[in-house]
This record gives structure tokens, sequence and C-alpha cells, in this order.
């Protein structure tokens, strides 16, 4: 009976000593709730901008430090309606607003490209020499001064106009040269990818060509000659991009390129 009555005093003791800051502490935790939930109730506000000129999504990826960072507080881009919806306290949706107006403006105009190909075919057989376009002038006189062939023709001269661009740009034709001792006709090849344009103060724009291919092809439909190489050209350059022999030709390829605004 005594050890019964000896437990049931500490249990008490125990319940007043603990009891009070049990109670305290769940009081304080429903205080703090009560708090958020009137911070976030009155506190907040919302407000939907939008997005003119840049892209949604990105625009909300640099302005997510702006937030509070409070709980509760959101911030959401949708690209298809071109909006960006704010959650949040009044002084950070007008910094948000002042950080838009800065970086939601056009993008500068990109110019187009214009890419002049001329296939030429160089060999040391009677005739050729026909007359080259003028602007090739220049080029023929260095490929003379640069190789062993008496003769150059022109077989077939491509221009494509296109931007900045990832993505591919194929195409396809049939050159034609021997024109003085017969004509042979050759089907040809050519794709351009990764096209992008850098700028330097100091010097005029460059458009950057990742991957520049051209292969001919055979009757047989394989693959008579290749060339296939990565380049950077200068506004209104001419650059001899590569040389293939093909049986006792020599296959040269001249590009140029030109930007226009």
């Amino acid at each position: 009976m005594f050890r019964i009555f000896r437990y049931s005093l500490a249990g008490l003791a125990l319940a007043m000593i603990f009891g009070p800051s049990s109670l305290a502490q769940q009081t304080t935790n429903k205080a703090d709730s009560n708090t958020d939930a009137s911070i976030t109730e009155k506190g907040f506000k919302n407000k939907v901008f939008e997005i003119k000129y840049r892209d949604a999504r990105s625009l909300s990826n640099v302005l997510f430090n702006l937030g509070s960072g409070f709980k509760g507080a959101t911030m959401s881009a949708n690209s298809e309606f071109k909006t960006l919806t704010v959650r949040d306290f009044p002084e950070n949706i007008a910094t948000i607003e002042e950080a838009i107006k800065r970086l939601d403006t056009p993008l500068a105009p990109r110019p187009n490209i214009e890419l002049h190909m001329h296939v030429l075919f160089a060999s040391n057989s009677a005739g050729g020499n026909a007359e080259l376009p003028v602007e090739l002038r220049d080029v023929l006189a260095q490929l003379r001064g640069t190789f062993n062939y008496k003769n150059y023709e022109l077989a077939t001269s491509i221009v494509q106009r296109l931007t900045e661009t990832p993505r591919g740009l194929r195409g396809k034709g049939v050159a034609e040269f021997g024109g003085q001792t017969g004509a042979t006709t050759l089907p040809y090849d050519y794709s351009i990818n990764n096209v992008s344009l850098s700028s330097n103060p100091s010097s005029s724009s460059t458009i950057q060509i990742n991957e520049f291919a051209f292969v001919t092809m055979a009757p047989n439909g394989t693959v008579s000659s290749q060339i296939e190489t990565a380049l950077n050209l200068r506004d209104g350059e001419k650059v001899v991009v590569g040389t293939a022999t093909l049986r006792d030709r020599a296959l040269i390829i001249v590009l140029s390129a030109k930007l226009i605004n």
C-alpha cells in the first residue's frame, strides 16, 4: 500500500513540473499558427503581370529571389498566356514589378544571313577556264597560287538565306562540269547545322557554323566525295571551305556570308 501511494505522489509531482510547460508550449504554437494565418490572409496581395517580349518562365527564374520566401508566397509563370502571377507582400510585388519593367524589353533584331556557296571543279584537262563570277576572281587568284591545276570551272552556285538556328538546313541538286569536252552531271547533297552570330566591338560580326557538309553521289548512289567541317565567317568574307579529289579533278567549295538587316 505504501509503495503504491509513493509512485502516485511521484507521478503527481512530475505532472506539476512538466504540465505547465507543455501547456505553455501548446499555447505558443497555437498563437504562432494564428499569427501565420493572419499574415497570410491579411498581408498578402495578388497580381498578374502580362509578359510582352520575353519568356515568362525564364523571367520567373530570374525574379524568384525577389519574393519574400514567406510561407504561402507564390510565383507562377504561364508561357501560353504570357503571364506571371505573384502572391506576396505588397512591397515584394512592387519590387518584382519594377524588375519586370527593366527586363521585359524587346529583343534586338537579329539580321538575316545570306550564304553564297560556289562549287568549283579544278583540272588539268584542256578547255575549261570559262568566265567565273566576278566575286570569285580574288579567290581564283589564291587557288592558282595554292594548287597546280590549270583550269577552274563553276559547277553550280547556291544561295540560301537563313537566321540563327540550331536546326539543320538541307538541300540537294545536280552539278555539271566538263562542258567543253562533254558535260558530266553529279548529284550532291549539303547540310548546314547550328548557325549562330557573335559580335566583337573591335571587329565585324562573325557567323559561326558548327556543322557544314557537302556530299557528291556516284551513279550507283554511293558517296563519291565528301567535305565536312566547322567554320567561322566574317561578314562579306569568302572562304575556301574544303577540297576533295574526284577522279582526275578536285572539288572545291567556296562559301561567303553576308548579313542583311
